[in-house]
């Protein structure tokens, strides 16, 4: 009965250390197959191992040999590419919204998918430095909460926090606590939000989720989503440039600055060459202090031609601004 049971194991053990050992560029020999047996117990002739293999890529397991001197064993059928777990780390890491402790859990994760060869060299060719993160270490176990919360249909409640300038958090409303009817969860601009009907205001509504804390399901059925309720046209109007009442606008900027407003307004954005050095573009945004500080950030670089009335409120704006510093 031993041997049986030892047969099941070596067949695991050898597409265990094809996984952590090879990839499709280096392999692992057979002799470094038999030692990875040997330090667990299993004994196996050459054979055994050929025949291993054999049932494992019947299994649908692509394993090849390269052409090198010993014969080396690769394992080439991976879910993701080396590219596409740089991507998944890279996002992790980007995440405001991920804790650090949290980060290096999940990268470590995310490199268990690859062989321990490419893993190394993926944490050599990611360099990543002095992005601020979140001190909530539970926003994945509150983000599951939220899940589940969803599937069952159930409304959620919790507290929620600012910070204060010691850059501790306090519970907002004196701790009162929060109810929610979750309808989705929102990445933007590197925070994640769940969105749901907010029973004190009697709206939808958007909240920070490191900012939440005691994260509960409770037993009371979620107010059902409105029909029509579009989620993209309202994170649209809630954040950036979009929180305010739409304007049509023609917007003269450098020529230099054609990136920034593609990447902004979209591809489909009419582009109208005004001279050599400047283009004019028309695009349609809600005015708000958020639109006007994208603009600002750009000097003299941009101008808005019309309408007026847009005119004067990024003047008001730049009065009262340039009346604080003066004031000081």
């Amino acid at each position: 009965m031993a041997g049986v049971e030892n047969s099941r194991a070596k067949l695991i053990y050898v597409l265990q250390i094809l996984y952590r050992k090879s990839d499709s560029e280096r392999g692992v020999t057979l002799k470094a197959i038999q030692e990875y047996l040997n330090v667990r117990g299993i004994y196996a002739e050459r054979k055994s191992i050929y025949r291993d293999i054999r049932i494992l890529n019947d299994c649908g397991y692509s394993i090849f040999k390269n052409n090198v001197k010993p014969v080396e064993y690769c394992i080439s059928d991976r879910q993701f590419d080396i590219a596409e777990l740089r991507l998944l780390v890279d996002a992790v890491q980007s995440a405001r919204f991920i804790s650090e402790s949290t980060t290096n859990t999940l990268t470590k994760k995310i490199e268990s998918l690859t062989s321990e060869r490419l893993a190394k060299m993926m944490r050599r060719q990611i360099l990543f430095h002095g992005r601020p993160k979140t001190l909530n270490d539970d926003v994945s176990e509150i983000t599951a909460t939220i899940q589940s919360a969803m599937d069952e249909g159930v409304r959620i409640q919790f507290k929620y926090h600012d910070y204060l300038t010691s850059k501790s958090t306090q519970a907002r409303r004196d701790g009162s606590i929060y109810r929610l009817s979750p309808y989705a969860l929102v990445w933007n601009d590197d925070y994640y939000y769940v969105l749901g009907y907010y029973e004190r205001r009697e709206k939808i509504s958007f909240f920070r989720i490191d900012r939440m804390r005691k994260v509960e399901k409770t037993e009371h059925q979620s107010i059902p989503k409105p029909k029509g309720l579009n989620i993209s046209a309202m994170v649209e109007e809630s954040f950036g440039v979009y929180s305010g009442n739409k304007e049509s606008m023609d917007i003269e900027f450098s020529r230099e600055l054609i990136n920034p407003v593609i990447d902004r307004f979209g591809e489909k954005t009419r582009i109208i060459s005004s001279n050599e050095t400047h283009f004019v573009a028309h695009v349609s945004a809600a005015i708000s202090p958020v639109f006007f500080s994208w603009l600002f950030q750009f000097g003299d670089k941009v101008r808005i031609i019309r309408p007026l009335s847009v005119v004067n409120q990024y003047k008001e704006m730049l009065d009262s601004v340039a009346k604080k510093i003066s004031d000081e």
